[in-house]
């Protein structure tokens, strides 16, 4: 027997619609699969290659680093159309029809692509961190400014300390391990710079309704029993508020799930998804 081959990866550049280059990997073969990260996540990063390993014997998997992040560039100011545009650029780079999977605040960006028309032919979306209740959070715009103060002044550990805590609800205590394990957190305080961004692109953590209203294509919202509440709370307020969208709990699962899980999710959602395939 052969050992089997390692699917094949090309690295490439795409210019998103105001001038900013985006660092963009591509790996395996099939459809087109494009997976957008949580806030911590770069092409390359650990669970990302565990996932795009997990995916790409059967899918074009094609990831890129956010605008700020990683190898991508970065253009003044930014707002969360120039995101839609980025995610509109890579979409559009690769033959379609396209699948999103978004992750965490990657499923923000997906459902803000899908409302603008970005030619994403269906998506799962996991764990998108917004709150159902929107009255217990009326001041998270303002949160997203505390963040923009605490970069300004070089304040990085106390951004992703914050960022951590209220946004994803990871407990006090998980932080100060996270601390003291010097090269995670480091890649952590990386990125602290873009973390008032992704409060925005999150709608201050409330369900974005107007946003999800306008989406016309099969989108699955699904979520872990393992997480916090309020995670699987929002999977299912999202789904009800997408037109004809369903939400899928995923056994045994965080934050963080399993890619093989991820894959079968993936597999089954797009199958049903197909023209003259049983119902979702």
């Amino acid at each position: 027997m052969h050992p089997p081959v390692p699917p094949r990866t090309v690295d490439r550049t795409v210019v998103s619609a105001d001038g900013t280059a985006l660092a963009v990997t591509e790996t395996g073969s099939g459809p087109a699969l494009v997976v957008v990260g949580g806030a911590f996540d770069h092409r390359g990063t650990p669970y990302l290659e565990r996932l795009v390993a997990a995916l790409a014997d059967s899918y074009r998997v094609v990831t890129y680093d956010r605008r700020g992040r990683g190898a991508s560039g970065d253009t003044a100011p930014w707002a969360i159309e120039r995101e839609v545009d980025d995610l509109r650029a890579v979409v559009g780079s690769v033959p379609g029809p396209v699948t999103a999977y978004g992750n965490c605040v990657g499923a923000g960006v997906v459902i803000h692509g899908l409302a603008a028309g970005v030619p994403i032919s269906r998506a799962v979306l996991f764990e998108p961190p917004f709150r159902a209740s929107v009255e217990h959070h009326v001041d998270d715009v303002v949160f997203a400014d505390l963040l923009d103060e605490h970069v300004a002044a070089g304040r990085r550990s106390q951004t992703v300390r914050a960022f951590l805590a209220h946004v994803l609800g990871v407990p006090m205590g998980q932080v100060a391990l996270l601390r003291l394990r010097p090269g995670v957190w480091s890649v952590l305080l990386g990125d602290a710079h873009v973390l008032p961004r992704d409060v925005r692109v999150l709608n201050g953590l409330a369900i974005p309704e107007r946003i999800a209203a306008s989406v016309g294509v099969p989108v699955l919202v699904a979520s872990g029993d393992r997480g916090p509440d309020f995670m699987r709370e929002a999977a299912r307020a999202l789904a009800e508020a997408v037109p004809g969208a369903a939400h899928l709990e995923l056994p045994g699962q965080w934050h963080r799930p399993e890619p093989t899980m991820v894959r079968r999710t993936i597999d089954r959602f797009v199958g049903a998804a197909r023209p003259g395939a049983p119902g979702r």
